[in-house]
């Protein structure tokens, strides 16, 4: 009866060993991209810090039920959009906090001031369009084209049709268009 219980022990032992390692390479694998979308979201890098622990809290314990119907990142993707909705409907959710938004980082050279300015301008306007934008659109924006996920995978994370996907991305696209072109003018200027 010791072998058996020995054995039993073991087996369930280097499987618990084989999920820390596949959680640890999931976490290590999609922090980074999680914790982004999160943050362009909801404009703060500690909200986003707690919902991309939350996230893979929320995915460590449904590891076991993950049923392979989407890919992985879809699935992350989808968790980390609900652990968002999630906060929102907290008593007292937090503004977006433009001073974050701001502060996305300069991919720029660091020799020329003239276009790290400029640059740092764009990157303002894009995120101060981008919060103006309803839920829905920054989401379909971020996850297409910040992210680069799949027609297919946007389509398992927002649990919406293919055809859905495509319609609220033109939409998306357009809305975003008109609020950075709103930014583009000089005030007191129209079309």
């Amino acid at each position: 009866m010791n072998d058996y219980a020995d054995i039993q022990g073991g087996a369930s032992e280097q499987v618990m060993r084989a999920d820390l390692r596949t959680l640890d390479a999931l976490y290590r694998r999609y922090r980074g991209p999680i914790q982004q979308f999160l943050f362009q979201m909801c404009g703060s890098a500690d909200i986003a810090e707690e919902l991309t622990q939350v996230t893979f809290v929320k995915a460590c314990a449904g590891l076991l039920s993950f049923r392979g119907e989407c890919s992985i990142s879809s699935w992350l993707f989808r968790i980390a959009r609900n652990a968002y909705l999630d906060s929102l409907r907290r008593p007292d959710p937090r503004r977006i906090e433009t001073d974050e938004l701001l502060a996305i980082p300069d991919a720029t050279p660091l020799g020329d001031p003239v276009r790290a300015y400029a640059a740092a301008e764009q990157r303002s306007q894009i995120a101060l369009a981008l919060a103006q934008l309803p839920e829905r659109h920054r989401t379909i924006l971020l996850l297409r084209d910040a992210e680069g996920l799949a027609y297919a995978e946007i389509a398992d994370v927002l649990e919406i049709s293919m055809a859905a996907v495509k319609v609220n991305l033109f939409r998306a696209r357009a809305a975003f268009r008109a609020a950075y072109t709103a930014f583009e003018r000089p005030e007191g200027e129209h079309e």
